[in-house]
């Protein structure tokens, strides 16, 4: 290989392999650093209306078997909210009957803060990794 080609190359690696940056909700940010966060669990799908979805949240991992809070959820056009404390592991699952299958979806976050100068009027505070998406996405 020559030179150059070795070059182009690196040059087209350092410049595609930065990481990906957060589109900043500025409605969302907030002059100084959360203490906590909101995670939301995202469960609705316009394909389909789960029947009798049960959420189960837990602390950290599921195999860990640590439950912080179980329900049914009633109206299948909600959205549901818990309040949590940032950098530690969430996970949970729905679980829910369609056309006579059961179903199981599993998600898992750790909700963190980050800072962004650029984006919005004033420099602000932005909690992200806080969605837990627990829609199915095939069948």
């Amino acid at each position: 290989m020559s030179r150059a080609i070795i070059a182009v190359s690196l040059l087209l690696m350092l410049l595609l392999s930065c990481e990906d940056k957060f589109a900043t909700d500025c409605g969302e940010c907030y002059a100084e650093s959360p203490v906590g966060a909101t995670l939301t669990i995202s469960f609705r799908n316009p394909d389909y209306v789960p029947a009798n979805p049960k959420v189960t949240l837990y602390e950290g991992a599921i195999e860990d078997n640590i439950i912080l809070e179980q329900f049914f959820i009633s109206d299948p056009y909600s959205y549901v909210s818990f309040d949590a404390l940032l950098y530690k592991d969430y996970s949970a699952t729905l679980e829910f009957m369609l056309d006579g299958v059961k179903y199981t979806t599993a998600d898992g976050v750790c909700p963190q803060v980050g800072y962004d100068e650029t984006s919005c009027d004033e420099p602000c505070y932005f909690v992200y990794d806080n969605v837990l998406d627990l829609r199915l996405r095939y069948q």
